[in-house]
């Protein structure tokens, strides 16, 4: 009888653990990996947040979460999230936000939606053709 309640216990704290442990979530309709939470709240960044408000159309916020820097595997979720962020917002409003980049922050943007388009999983882009799927945003970044 009492291992039984210990390993209730321990599955429970267990469980708890693990859900705490968690910097995932959805915001409107874009995922946040656990991977990604996890890198940017290591780096102060609360990026849920930062997402949320970008999605409200806040401009700084966009800019602020387009010029984020991640490497590897972060990278490319990060990309898809920034190819999810321009499919909610719309190509015209995302070249707004990002309108005051310069030559090396274009080249970051453009390398994390080349990324995102490969190997993001949005229904809503047909083709994995950066050209062909954001052509104004694409000759803005060149």
């Amino acid at each position: 009888m009492k291992a039984k309640f210990y390993k209730l216990i321990f599955l429970t704290l267990l469980s708890l653990h693990v859900n705490s442990c968690t910097n995932k979530c959805i915001v409107g309709n874009i995922e946040v990996s656990d991977l990604l939470g996890t890198v940017a709240k290591d780096k102060s960044i609360d990026y849920c947040e930062l997402l949320k408000d970008a999605l409200t159309g806040n401009q700084n916020a966009v800019k602020k979460l387009s010029l984020l820097e991640f490497e590897n595997a972060v990278g490319y979720d990060h990309g898809a999230v920034i190819v999810d962020l321009i499919i909610s917002l719309g190509e015209a409003e995302y070249i707004k936000a990002i309108s005051t980049t310069n030559k090396e922050q274009k080249k970051l943007i453009s390398s994390y939606i080349d990324v995102g388009m490969e190997y993001g999983s949005n229904a809503l882009v047909k083709e994995k053709d950066f050209k062909k799927s954001f052509p104004d945003l694409y000759i803005f970044l060149r």
